[in-house]
């Protein structure tokens, strides 16, 4: 079983708000970093070239806190109750 076809049996419960926010100002290296370690590819650029988080996806993995931290994400928390993430193994 590919990883798509895994991660598409996964139930999502999106919150109404973002459970992720980026820093205001990142450099190129930030944001590549962003989206080459996130698993579930939220961070992507726009035809304008701003970045784009699709946290209605998130993994709830930490990839992107426990290697950008601070210095790219001004917020990162897990989803309000009832919300996030539902795996189903198979």
């Amino acid at each position: 079983m590919s990883v798509n076809e895994s991660l598409t049996r996964n139930c999502y419960h999106p919150a109404g708000e973002a459970h992720i926010a980026l820093q205001p100002s990142l450099s190129e290296e930030q944001i590549a970093l962003l989206e080459k370690i996130c698993p579930a590819g939220l961070f992507q650029r726009d035809a304008a070239g701003k970045v784009d988080v699709h946290f209605q996806g998130c993994l709830e993995c930490g990839c992107c806190r426990l290697v950008a931290g601070d210095a790219a994400l001004a917020e990162w928390r897990y989803p309000l109750s009832g919300c996030g993430l539902t795996l189903r193994f198979g």
